[in-house]
């Protein structure tokens, strides 16, 4: 199992309906789940599909294009709101 760093990200991370295509969002790829620690070893993009059906415990699986175009797969750590990243428990 990975180890969380990310204590602080937001409930709604976890919720499939609160994560939508078109979204923008930090993801921790596959690659990364064991040592990533800090924001910078995150992928941002914007979702283009949603990969998990449920709501996950630690973070909706997506499918993400990046700026530079190239697509990432990985658990939805934090959603980008009014181009503020959400911390903690929001609802």
């Amino acid at each position: 199992m990975e180890k969380d760093y990310f204590k602080d990200r937001s409930y709604e991370s976890k919720l499939v309906n609160s994560i939508n295509i078109g979204d923008t969002v930090y993801i921790c790829e596959k690659s990364m789940q064991r040592s990533a620690s800090k924001i910078d070893d995150l992928t941002q993009g914007v979702v283009i599909r949603k990969l998990t059906r449920h709501d996950h415990p630690r973070g909706i699986k997506v499918e993400i294009k990046s700026p530079n175009g190239k697509t990432f797969i990985g658990r939805v750590v934090y959603l980008i709101r009014d181009d503020k990243i959400l911390y903690g428990k929001r609802i």
